[in-house]
């Protein structure tokens, strides 16, 4: 029996300051299953984004000691070097937008923030160990994804973000990043490179041709080869940036508001939908499970021949309580479905089903308390044997 639940789910969970809720819906989100006509799912709240990085967004390239371009290299925006003061290259490089600060008060404040930036998320608690996994070929979703030592990416890393705009992707790696040439990062489903952090404990190295994606905070040096291409920043704390022939746009990451829900749930329609649950946008916004479908893990099934579907439920009518014979008909508290008809309950009542505590294998003596396998319930307790009807049969 499939029988729904309902539980107040926050709309707003922040991700490392980065995002945060700035109006929030009242309401729960999403319930994942086909509304009904009375029912509504909450709208998309609307999100403030907060770049992480202070002043340090307005740089493209930010060095510790040197800055050194060969080629023309185009940046959009600031490129700045402090406590070092050597910039070359630049002509032939070529700034469409911002200035060259070279240990200025700019460029001294903004090494700063770099830093408040680099050990916040090197503090970040580790969700996914990637070490000795070459980041080729994956499809990974909003997380912290952690390196013990190096980190190489050769081929294609693409980054989902689910259709959510808080989606969060943080690398933390302990040594060097490097990039076989040609490589690349891509982004679906709304994924913005304002949201994606490289966190590299001592070098990255961009390879020949690669096209990366993100803001890569190195402890040392950053070196981007022939033809590589940025959609991030380039932010070296210690050493410095070495540049050739590349092409650096930073992405305006300015404070702006979009729409968004703050939990798993993803905006359909301007609503927050649980993909995972939704008959009517199951696994993607729009996708509709048939009249005798629901919706289970974001795919659309069918009830099972001895269930009915009762408003959107795989409904037992002979056992369910909320459903008791018919949809929609509900025993009282004290009651349970016996057969398709409300009866009282002569055993024990737990989650609204009549048990027998003496005997029941997942309520034994009492509510929740689930014996172990090789074990059997008898007379309320948890004893070696198997069970058979009321009584324990003994090896």
């Amino acid at each position: 029996m499939v029988r729904s639940t309902r539980q107040s789910r926050s709309l707003c969970s922040s991700s490392f300051a980065v995002l945060s809720c700035f109006f929030l819906a009242a309401t729960a989100c999403g319930s994942g299953a086909r509304p009904s006509a009375s029912s509504k799912n909450p709208p998309a709240s609307v999100v403030q984004t907060t770049s992480i990085l202070g002043t340090a967004q307005a740089f493209a390239v930010l060095a510790g000691s040197t800055v050194t371009n060969t080629g023309p290299t185009i940046s959009n925006d600031n490129v700045g070097v402090n406590p070092g003061s050597a910039v070359t290259g630049f002509p032939p490089g070529h700034l469409t937008a911002g200035t060259i600060h070279t240990a200025d008060a700019v460029s001294l404040q903004a090494q700063s923030d770099v830093t408040i930036a680099y050990v916040g998320l090197a503090a970040k608690p580790c969700e996914f160990h990637l070490t000795g996994q070459d980041l080729g070929g994956k499809t990974l979703t909003a997380g912290v994804y952690c390196f013990t030592s190096e980190a190489q990416l050769t081929g294609t890393l693409v980054l989902d973000a689910e259709n959510r705009a808080d989606a969060l992707f943080i690398f933390q790696i302990a040594s060097k990043l490097t990039t076989a040439s040609g490589s690349s990062v891509r982004l679906i489903n709304g994924a913005s490179p304002c949201n994606v952090f490289w966190q590299v404990g001592s070098s990255a190295a961009i390879g020949t041709s690669t096209s990366f994606v993100g803001n890569i905070l190195a402890l040392t040096s950053i070196s981007l080869l022939t033809n590589a291409t940025l959609n991030g920043r380039a932010l070296a704390r210690n050493g410095a940036v070495t540049l050739d022939s590349n092409k650096i746009n930073d992405s305006v990451c300015q404070d702006t508001t979009v729409a968004a829900c703050c939990d798993d749930s993803s905006v359909c329609d301007g609503t927050c939908i649980n993909l995972h649950k939704d008959a009517n946008h199951c696994g993607t916004c729009g996708n509709r499970c048939t009249d005798r479908g629901i919706c289970v893990g974001g795919t659309c099934v069918p009830c099972p021949s001895t269930s009915t579907l009762c408003k959107d439920q795989c409904a037992d009518l002979t056992q369910d309580p909320f459903n008791c014979g018919a949809c929609g008909k509900t025993c009282a508290a004290s009651q349970t479905c016996v057969a398709g008809a409300c009866s009282a309950c002569t055993g024990l009542l737990c989650s609204n089903i009549c048990v027998d505590a003496r005997t029941d294998l997942h309520n034994c003596g009492a509510c929740g308390i689930t014996c172990d396998a090789g074990q059997c319930c008898h007379n309320g307790a948890c004893t070696h044997g198997v069970q058979a009807a009321i009584s324990c049969q003994h090896p």
